[in-house]
């Protein structure tokens, strides 16, 4: 997990350090390497400049929170993308919009003591889960959820292990 503190892709890093980290994770093509960012279309400006390396073992993640956001969602560049729904604050609709559906999609609560942190509702998390069933794409349940969800939590992985 690339900058698992940290967004790489944000707008305030320079193209010329996003590239310096894209090149050494290059060199290691031994490991699988996950993006993750609030800023996807960074990934997609990045796309349009042939920036963006589209191996096998690149994972480009988005981080989504609601639905409002599905806007945001990485649909348009020819490369391994998941979704990281975290923390979910509102039904999100994976059926939205055109283009492929995500590779991998990850669910997670609001953790930490914030006085308004939002549960979220067993609705947002079972119609998530339903879209990735019926798509096929594989859902991983972060610990968060365990208050909300009736059952085990999915941890599933889209490659083997």
């Amino acid at each position: 997990f690339v900058c698992s503190m940290a967004d790489l892709f944000g707008y305030w890093v320079p193209t010329s350090w996003i590239v310096e980290v894209l090149d050494a994770c290059q060199k290691a093509p031994q490991h699988r390497y996950l993006f993750l960012t609030k800023n996807p279309k960074r990934y997609i400006e990045l796309d349009h400049l042939a920036l963006l390396p589209r191996q096998d073992n690149f994972w480009y993640g988005s981080t989504v929170t609601k639905g409002e956001d599905q806007a945001a969602w990485m649909r348009d560049v020819g490369c391994h993308w998941f979704l990281s729904i975290e923390p979910l604050h509102g039904p999100v609709d994976l059926t939205a919009g055109t283009g492929p559906m995500p590779e991998w999609v990850i669910i997670g609560a609001e953790t930490g003591n914030r006085k308004e942190k939002i549960a979220p509702e067993y609705e947002w998390i079972r119609q998530i889960v339903s879209d990735c069933k019926t798509f096929d794409i594989p859902v991983f349940m972060k610990d968060s959820l365990e208050p909300f969800w009736a059952g085990s939590l999915i941890t599933e992985l889209p490659w083997e292990v």
